[in-house]
């Protein structure tokens, strides 16, 4: 029997992406283990992630608590020494990597004449087209040295997939995206008027929805400044997400008298609902990997505005799902969800398009792509 370990810093990194890559081990028979933190966050985050942790458990899978911080490398150095430790006691035949932080951690961990074949997933790269010259130079050769000895780089959208191409012919990988479940959103059935009540929403309002965290990345500042200069009626924003930019998000809100009109819902765990009671999506992000939020918004046939960048162009061609705007580009970004207000007949046919385009994403495409990939490195 094939051991198999599959590490992530957050514990969330395996309940939202690594579903697919789990079935897959069972399917081939594999002893499976898990590495991440599952003790990090508030105290209902950590709560669920340890119910999380008693399902996977349950299933025979063998858990490994790991002292992960988020977003500092600093912090997770002393996370080496216990992945050393771990990858020479148990003597994985793979050891498949998810995020950055990960991969580099478990780059720096490898033994030089250790039979194990690594695996690695970014999940969206830290340089990218329109970042800065600063990340250019700090991330393209960490990413780089990091994926020198991977097996296998599994690539998500095409820009990474052309870099890894540079990088190494022999280990770059394609595939589309996380597994996602698309039934299980085109399933999820709710009473739109209840929803919207419960979370402070006129039922006759437009509705645009953001979903991602309150930080500099996600961008949400652009769309609440796009929405200041719509004059649409009875039009509100759903913004589901947390986190530290929340009061600045909030100042801006009251400077242009939208308090009353933008919802800040926090972390949600019924998006599968709410994606069914929004008219129109909207993402301004800077950069992503293959953003699975796009794909809910997809897959529950909301017509789209985002931002013109990695991962979401992998998704979304412009005009035909919805529009492609530049990140910051608050007046493109106005115009263009002022147009889709008004015109239903293109939201209907957006939502079509969507609908269709999205089922390439699904777990059952990406079920195959990966077995392949699993089977070559562990048959």
């Amino acid at each position: 029997m094939k051991k198999v370990l599959l590490l992530a810093p957050m514990s969330s990194v395996h309940e939202r992406f690594n579903k697919v890559n789990i079935n897959i081990l069972k399917d081939l028979q594999c002893e499976i283990h898990i590495a991440a933190n599952f003790e990090h966050g508030t105290n209902e985050t950590i709560q669920h992630n340890l119910r999380y942790k008693k399902q996977i458990e349950y299933q025979g899978i063998v858990v490994h608590q790991m002292p992960f911080q988020r977003s500092s490398l600093i912090k997770n150095l002393a996370v080496i020494k216990i992945c050393r430790e771990l990858f020479k006691k148990e003597k994985f035949d793979m050891i498949h990597a998810h995020t950055e932080t990960g991969g580099l951690i478990t780059r720096i961990a490898m033994s030089s004449n250790s039979t194990t074949k690594y695996v690695f997933t970014p999940h969206g790269m830290s340089f990218y087209k329109g970042s800065s010259l600063k990340s250019w130079m700090l991330y393209y050769p960490i990413e780089k040295w990091i994926c020198d000895k991977m097996v296998a780089v599994m690539a998500m959208n095409q820009e990474e997939l052309e870099v890894l191409k540079k990088w190494n012919k022999n280990n770059e990988r394609y595939i589309h995206g996380i597994g996602f479940d698309v039934n299980a959103i085109q399933k999820t059935i709710v009473n739109k008027n209840v929803k919207r009540a419960e979370l402070g929403i006129p039922q006759e309002s437009f509705l645009i929805l953001s979903i991602g965290e309150l930080n500099e990345n996600k961008n949400h500042e652009t769309i609440i400044r796009a929405l200041a200069k719509i004059k649409a009626p009875n039009l509100y924003y759903l913004i589901c997400g947390e986190g530290h930019l929340k009061s600045y998000l909030e100042d801006i809100c009251n400077s242009y008298n939208l308090s009353n009109k933008i919802i800040f819902a926090g972390y949600r765990r019924d998006i599968s609902e709410i994606v069914h009671i929004a008219d129109l999506f909207a993402f301004a992000s800077y950069h992503e990997g293959l953003p699975v939020s796009v794909m809910e918004a997809m897959a529950a046939g909301l017509p789209i505005v985002c931002s013109k960048i990695r991962g979401n162009i992998d998704l979304l061609e412009d005009g035909k799902g919805g529009y492609l705007c530049k990140p910051g580009d608050v007046d493109s970004f106005a115009e263009k969800l002022n147009l889709l207000i008004y015109k239903e007949e293109q939201r209907k046919k957006m939502a079509r398009t969507n609908l269709e385009n999205i089922q390439k994403f699904s777990k059952d495409v990406v079920y195959v792509e990966t077995n392949q990939i699993y089977r070559e490195i562990l048959m």
